[in-house]
């Protein structure tokens, strides 16, 4: 009768784990993104334009790494 209350025991504080660990990798960024996928096609957000202050920056960057 009391080895079935240590199997008992053990048995509850492994699923405690397994349910820790599983809620543990659950983090808020990872939640709401694409989880199936199609050959050649993005399915995510579409991403926002760029200002035109941005593309100016980027090809001012861009120009000076070509000329280094």
């Amino acid at each position: 009768m009391r080895d079935f209350g240590v199997i008992r025991r053990a048995t509850l504080v492994a699923c405690i784990a397994i349910a820790a660990t599983a809620l543990g990798g659950c983090r808020e960024e990872e939640q709401g993104r694409v989880l199936s996928f199609q050959k050649g096609n993005y399915l995510g957000e579409p991403d926002q334009n760029l200002s035109a202050g941005q593309v100016e920056e980027l090809r001012q960057r861009a120009a000076q790494q070509r000329s280094e």
